[in-house]
């Protein structure tokens, strides 16, 4: 009786645990094999975490509010100071290593603005304190900017300039980016991001559509469930 006692505390610790760790990455995102390499592509709008929670900097605009053709809801880049947006992301679940990956974004930038991005990890990035609210101080970021170019409408699969924010060092597994203020205009969507690990690859709206469907939760959750469940059966 203790022994499948102890087996149902430790499947509750093990579904509690994966809910709280769910709540830190990426939920929904798509994969792929285009170019013969990996993407991991996600909505912006399906962020982790936004500093301050509610702001008027990167407003979150339905698809009947966004320019035309946004795949779903869109991220409205707005110009005023301070704060940031969080996505965490898993690179294997793409299929995909530790490396040198290449960022891209379905976006509108009409204005040739930039913000910042920046990757937990990635030589040369300094994650700054984020325990405060913003306006956020970034001595000697100004190589790692994201989307400095003239951009549509309509939508345009953005790069960011040469060794900047384009290319990154990623770990093995989860990745953290972040991006912070620094440039802003209500003129400014973002749709979609993509990780590429294969340098030449180009992005178009067709490789979007086809690539695969995955939910984080729904398939980490059934096969962790399912393996612990039948090791404990065993082991009882």
């Amino acid at each position: 009786m203790q022994k499948m006692f102890n087996s149902l505390v430790m499947v509750l610790t093990l579904v509690f645990t994966m809910f709280t760790c769910s709540a830190l990455a990426v939920e929904k995102f798509k994969i792929s094999e285009y170019g013969g390499g990996h993407q991991i592509w996600f909505e912006a709008e399906d962020y982790d975490e936004q500093n301050p929670d509610k702001n008027d900097f990167y407003d979150v605009i339905d698809q009947g509010k966004a320019p035309k053709d946004a795949f779903d809801k869109v991220i409205n880049r707005t110009g005023a100071p301070g704060g940031f947006v969080r996505w965490t992301f898993d690179i294997k679940k793409a299929g995909g290593k530790g490396g040198e990956w290449y960022f891209w974004g379905r976006v509108i930038n009409s204005s040739n603005t930039s913000d910042f991005l920046l990757i937990d990890g990635h030589k040369g990035d300094k994650i700054p304190d984020l325990k405060g609210k913003g306006p956020f101080n970034f001595p000697g970021q100004n190589g790692q900017r994201a989307f400095e170019q003239s951009q549509g409408p309509p939508w345009m699969w953005g790069v960011n300039p040469p060794k900047e924010g384009h290319v990154k060092e990623l770990k093995n597994g989860e990745n953290t980016m972040y991006i912070f203020h620094r440039q802003g205009a209500r003129s400014i969507f973002w749709d979609v991001f993509c990780w590429s690990d294969k340098r030449n690859y180009v992005l178009n709206d067709d490789d979007y559509k086809k690539a695969e469907q995955k939910t984080m939760l729904a398939v980490d959750l059934g096969q962790k469930l399912t393996t612990t469940w039948a090791t404990l059966k065993n082991s009882s």
